[in-house]
């Protein structure tokens, strides 16, 4: 091959990434999340790979991460088998993914990070699904809880809200350690629940996230939750 035309071919590569491929991932990435203060992707990949809208490898990285309403300090991400529209982007159309991905890596939820999710009806909706089915056959836990903090100690958490129902507002009090129970699944353990000055001791609890997640590392470390893993992205 002339040495000139393999130049061109890869200052043409170089081109493809640098003015249409990374921005339209970066692109793709940032609308995806409500809020980021930081945000880099990288790609690896080859010359057929890119012409033919694959991406083997692309890292994903930010900082102070807003996720439907989900607070998260940091992320370090790896996404694999990335399959995209590219001829589509080319003609200055959104990027889109085509076909299942998994996107393994690591992020950090600080308290306050989880406080200020508190406010979001994803994570305030689950706490309350979650101790409805804790506390199953407590009639006093009945009606809407306001969560209002979440405390992190190595390998537990504290939760406190108010129960509120058509007459009156009542304290209330999670407490309970957090472990995996396998790559899906988290566990619960020794949960106690108070209502006022009243505690009551509960029954360890499974929780499933789902097929779509393997979670190899979970720990509660004072002040924050790192979590080490993988999940699957669909289109």
């Amino acid at each position: 091959m002339n040495p000139n035309n393999l130049e061109q071919d890869k200052t043409a590569k170089h081109r493809l990434i640098s003015k249409v491929l990374s921005p339209a991932l970066w692109l793709f990435v940032r609308s995806q999340v409500e809020q980021v203060s930081h945000l880099e992707v990288q790609i690896a990949s080859s010359d057929r790979q890119i012409l033919s809208g694959s991406i083997p490898r692309l890292s994903i990285s930010g900082d102070r991460i807003v996720y439907k309403g989900l607070h998260f300090a940091k992320i370090s991400l790896m996404g694999e088998g990335m399959q995209t529209n590219l001829h589509q982007v080319m003609r200055g159309q959104p990027l889109q993914l085509l076909e299942p991905m998994v996107v393994s890596g690591e992020a950090i939820l600080q308290e306050t990070d989880l406080n200020a999710s508190l406010k979001s009806d994803l994570l305030s909706s689950a706490l309350t699904e979650l101790l409805s089915k804790l506390a199953s056959s407590n009639s006093a836990v009945r009606g809407q809880i306001d969560w209002k903090q979440i405390a992190i100690a190595p390998g537990s958490l504290l939760l406190q809200g108010n129960l509120v129902n058509s007459s009156h507002t009542t304290p209330i009090t999670l407490r309970c350690g957090l472990q995996l129970s396998s790559g899906r699944k988290l566990l619960l353990t020794q949960p106690q629940l108070q209502i006022s000055n009243s505690w009551e001791e509960l029954e360890n609890y499974v929780m499933d996230l789902g097929s779509h997640v393997n979670l190899k590392e979970l720990t509660l470390e004072p002040g924050q939750i790192v979590c080490r893993g993988s999940i699957t992205v669909m289109p």
